[in-house]
């Protein structure tokens, strides 16, 4: 059992009922930032918050929240304008002006528990397990787009056996189209998980076996954000361990 593993059980998908919910708007976005010259670029964040969380300044949410989903908009901002993730951010000046670009993906009423922080969904680290065991199966299944239907709209994947990154649906159905015909099976060996709220982070490594006999161990990470209620993977890199490659 993992340190800290929280023993309590409930389902990943379960909706709260109406006696115990609340109705709140909640923004999906695509964060990224730069220095003003445009050559110090930050990696690109996806967010699923409920306003009012924090997660977001309250003028961003304001100016998000009248968009309609897909609308990308690019501020000039100061130290005291930046949302709480790009604070202190090794990329960017620690007291000047940065550009910020926002891409909203989505923006929706929902329900949200009231057994958890303001918005954020309630998971266990023996839940977040079940989300590879879930993934695990699909590749089973040897149907590329059951599982490219586990990653998020705005997924990158950085797989194992191609130097080419999948960024988009089809891309990603096309890579699991030719590593399926291997037919893998993953067996997690050492892993870390991080929980925030509607974003979670499984990180460690695997083994693949394949029909063949042959295996691969690799260094893997998951990330995966609340989508519609789901838990998708938004960004997933897996690289093969150094000795493998000797």
């Amino acid at each position: 059992m993992l340190p800290g593993l929280v023993t309590r059980h409930t389902a990943l998908f379960r909706q709260p009922q109406a006696a115990t919910s609340d109705t709140a708007s909640v923004l999906t976005v695509a964060l990224q930032a730069s220095d003003l010259s445009g050559r110090q670029r930050t990696e690109r964040q996806l967010l699923s918050v409920a306003m009012g969380q924090g997660s977001l300044p309250a003028w961003l949410e304001a100016e998000m929240a009248l968009l309609p989903a897909g609308s990308v908009r690019r501020w000039r901002v100061g130290p005291r304008q930046r949302p709480p993730s790009l604070l202190n951010h090794p990329l960017l000046p620690c007291n000047g002006l940065i550009w910020l670009e926002l891409e909203l993906l989505e923006s929706r009423q929902s329900n949200l528990k009231r057994d958890g922080p303001s918005g954020c969904a309630l998971i266990s680290q023996g839940e977040v397990q079940e989300l590879f065991a879930r993934w695990n199966w699909a590749l089973q299944s040897r149907d590329p787009e059951q599982v490219a239907r586990l990653y998020s709209r705005d997924a990158v994947l950085l797989p194992t056996l191609s130097d080419q990154p999948r960024t988009d649906h089809d891309s990603i159905v096309d890579y699991f189209s030719h590593f399926l015909d291997k037919r893998p099976q993953g067996q997690v060996s050492q892993r870390e998980i991080l929980i925030g709220c509607n974003m979670l982070q499984d990180a460690g490594l695997y083994t693949f076996r394949f029909a063949n006999g042959s295996t691969a161990e690799a260094r893997y990470s998951f990330i995966y954000v609340l989508e519609d209620g789901e838990w998708k993977i938004s960004h997933h890199h897996s690289s093969l361990q150094p000795e493998s490659t000797d």
